[in-house]
């Protein structure tokens, strides 16, 4: 059934298939500006596409059909690795559970991280921390373990919460919720439910109330049903399996005060009997102190990242293009799409086009938008609705070709097969930050390249930040600087307005790397609003964000009236919905740990 590379089993179990997994996403309306791709035959794919299925936008609603078996696979899975019918043998797993893997998702063979932890999961019931990649079917490698002790415990179905997972972001959790409901099909007596920012957090309560088995959630949300007084504390009164997700990731993101209040409504681990799994791409300090907080003692330790693997910015030609200005970044940004543009062909060209804030998402995507001979980008930001960004995240992996311009919310966790380049358009928030991003491209073998965008007052990251990166320094096309400017000139005041307090927000985070005082950043802002964005003057301010930046008292700043107070809404404090004035990037150090960072990707 499965085409297969032939390894020996200890190799195969230090090595990591990178999947690049493509599921027919059945709801989600597509954008115009995609190229569709979906009726273009696709012959082989890897558990991982469950991984990284699109997620429904009503996924956190209503549940909705879903298909009944796994998408083609397009990159192979040795069948040398153990079968999933070996967990019969030893008693392990449900027959009913097998049918649905072998039969409804067709996989047959493991993939080297289901291989390395599942059975320990099963058997001994351990506590593990796992150091795996995205897209190597460590979903399934969690998924599977927890769904059989719900089984196998025999609980009422939807009495009580068995399994809880925390994920960083809504995308990851709504993919997660969605390989959990593949993996349930023939199990409709149990429930899944998502607990994440940006919906409706009163009915999402009702929901798990009526009957809930698995929650996927991020910490915001999840600490917002806890300490609100619901009844959803409740339902995990005998909880079964707690999974963290990228633990890296969520302590990057400045979590870890979240994490701690969460694990503390939990029941008491040893009369519970509680099983925790924490996967993680990277283990550093603070990972292991979340491990020791979230499992036992004596958790075992698996890695599935062989020594001396290649990674992404190893390998993939990486160029590196200075322009003079920040006034300049806009029309060095189309200057490298038009090059790539040629290089890589129109019907071939994926590109995902990085920028600092969702200000500026929006700025550039407009940019590219009124360019003619560029395919028509499409942005995505937190700042959008959850439901647009389902569709534009479903729209993009399923293309051939087009730009998605956006901000860190798809650094990780989400997979866009055929991705040819990553343009990353100003700094990102460290150099870990810039080696994501970059792995978006040249995934599962594939070939890719990244090309960094920085204005000369920047270079102070590609020299020590990014020292070990290997460049090639190309020259900034800035041939159509007049009409860029033009088509800036044309854009709503609006636009003008958040994108300058964007980048006025951004920047003061790095005023000391930058060697510069609050006038000069103030300076710099203005001739970018001027001379870059269009603006026919400075943009107004108003004075309590002026206050909260620390800028009072800054000569060139246009000072402007406070809007009216708004009520906060139910976005919840969940996944990638963070606002802000536009602060440094999470995990990056920049304030008291007690408090929830703001984003940098999130900033007005």
């Amino acid at each position: 059934m499965f085409s297969a590379l032939r390894l020996s089993r200890p190799s195969l179990l230090r090595s990591i298939l990178t999947s690049a997994a493509m599921q027919e996403s059945r709801k989600a309306a597509r954008p115009k500006r995609f190229t569709d791709n979906r009726a273009k035959k696709r012959t082989m794919a890897t558990q991982g596409a469950a991984e990284q299925s699109p997620g429904a936008a009503s996924s956190f609603s209503t549940p909705q059909p879903i298909a009944s078996t796994a998408p083609p696979l397009t990159i192979p899975i040795p069948d040398d690795t153990p079968k999933f019918s070996d967990l019969a043998k030893d008693n392990l797993i449900h027959p009913t559970l097998l049918q649905t893997i072998a039969q409804d998702m067709k996989f047959e063979h493991m993939t080297p991280v289901q291989a390395a932890t599942i059975h320990h999961l099963l058997r001994d019931r351990q506590d593990m921390l796992a150091q795996a990649k995205t897209g190597t079917g460590k979903t399934m490698a969690f998924l599977l373990p927890s769904i059989q002790t719900l089984i196998t415990r025999g609980r009422k179905p939807g009495a009580d919460i068995s399994l809880l997972v925390i994920s960083p972001t809504r995308e990851l959790a709504m993919q997660i919720a969605n390989e959990a409901r593949v993996l349930l099909q023939r199990l409709p007596q149990y429930k899944v439910c998502v607990a994440i920012g940006g919906t409706n957090k009163d009915s999402e309560e009702r929901r798990i109330r009526s009957g809930c088995d698995l929650l996927i959630g991020t910490p915001g949300r999840l600490l917002d049903h806890f300490e609100g007084g619901s009844d959803v504390r409740d339902k995990l009164r005998n909880v079964d399996t707690l999974v963290l997700d990228e633990a890296d990731r969520l302590l990057d993101m400045g979590f870890l005060p979240a994490l701690k209040s969460i694990i503390r409504c939990l029941p008491d681990k040893e009369k519970s009997k509680r099983q925790g799994m924490l996967f993680s791409a990277t283990i550093a300090d603070h990972v292991e102190k979340v491990a020791h907080l979230a499992l036992a003692k004596d958790y075992k330790f698996i890695s599935t990242i062989p020594k001396g693997e290649v990674n992404t910015h190893e390998r993939v030609p990486q160029h590196l293009v200075v322009v003079p200005t920040f006034s300049d970044m806009a029309t060095g940004l189309v200057g490298v799409l038009r090059q790539e543009l040629a290089h890589v062909g129109r019907d071939g060209f994926k590109a995902i086009v990085f920028a600092p804030t969702a200000a500026q998402v929006d700025f550039y995507a407009g940019i590219i938008e009124q360019c003619s001979d560029l395919p028509k980008p499409t942005a995505l930001h937190s700042r959008l609705s959850q439901s647009k960004r389902t569709n534009t995240s479903n729209a993009f992996r399923e293309a051939k070709n087009g730009i998605l311009v956006a901000t860190d919310v798809i650094a990780r966790g989400m997979d866009f097969p055929s991705v040819t380049n990553v343009i990353q358009a100003g700094m990102p928030a460290d150099k870990e930050s810039y080696i994501h991003r970059l792995g978006r491209t040249a995934r599962a073998g594939a070939e890719g390249r990244g090309t960094f965008i920085i204005t000369s007052h920047e270079t102070f990251f590609s020299k020590f930040t990014l020292k070990d990166i290997k460049f090639e320094e190309t020259t900034a096309d800035l041939s159509a600087q007049r009409d860029i400017l033009s088509i800036a000139e044309r854009m709503d005041p609006e636009m003008h307005r958040k994108t300058y307090q964007a980048w006025l927000g951004f920047y003061k985070s790095y005023m000391k790397q930058l060697r510069w005082d609050s006038e000069t950043l103030v300076h710099e802002a203005n001739t970018l609003a001027l001379k870059g964005l269009g603006s026919p003057e400075v943009p107004t301010m108003p004075k309590s964000i002026i206050g909260k930046m620390g800028l009072k008292g800054v000569k060139g700043l246009n000072i402007g009236p406070d809007p009216p107070k708004q009520g906060r809404g139910g976005g919840g404090r969940g996944g990638d919905q963070s606002g802000g004035w536009g602060g440094a990037s999470t995990g990056n150090g920049g304030g008291p740990r007690n408090k929830r960072p703001r984003k940098q990707s999130d900033a007005w």
